[in-house]
């Protein structure tokens, strides 16, 4: 019989790594520039925190965040990004966002 105490599900982590340079691209990825997304490379999306649910696939995620950036008309990071980055030491799953801008 599987148990989980509690009845608590978590949201998936998503995490960028580093490939040694040998095994990486000749050209790197730049972090996108979207206003949902810091220069630290996180991802301020409800589905990824609070909104996530144990339906949704990693399909759906990975559509989601694709019809997010393709649906950009903002060339700009979101506001305090210099400041969230240099003061930010928790993980994505622990940041509490406040999700206010549906509109990019």
């Amino acid at each position: 019989m599987l148990t989980n105490p509690g009845n608590k599900t978590e949201a998936p982590e998503v995490q960028f790594i580093s490939l040694p340079p040998e095994t990486s691209p000749s050209t790197p990825r730049p972090i996108p520039i979207h206003p949902h997304i810091y220069s630290n490379g996180i991802i301020c999306l409800d589905l990824l925190g609070s909104a996530w649910s144990p339906v949704q696939t990693v399909e759906s995620v990975c559509m989601s965040i694709q019809s997010m950036l393709a649906g950009n008309t903002k060339n700009e990071r979101p506001p305090g990004d210099a400041d969230f980055v240099a003061r930010n030491r928790q993980r994505p799953r622990d940041i509490r966002f406040f999700y206010d801008d549906s509109t990019v």
